[in-house]
């Protein structure tokens, strides 16, 4: 139970480092990859959407 703990901690110690004293640099980077990475894919970037199969006003 301890290591999953550390980990824990120590990814929130790195974010919050990368967000206040690195102006986010990291982070960003890694959003940006991201991005560029789903681009790249065949279907591409879409928006999230909800859908439903059933209409709840039709019961």
């Amino acid at each position: 139970m301890r290591w999953p703990l550390v980990v824990i901690t120590l990814v929130i110690g790195f974010i919050l480092w990368d967000r206040f004293e690195n102006d986010g640099a990291y982070t960003t980077d890694v959003e940006r990859s991201f991005r560029e990475a789903s681009l790249e894919m065949p279907g591409g970037w879409k928006p999230p959407v909800i859908t439903f199969n059933h209409n709840p006003l039709n019961q």
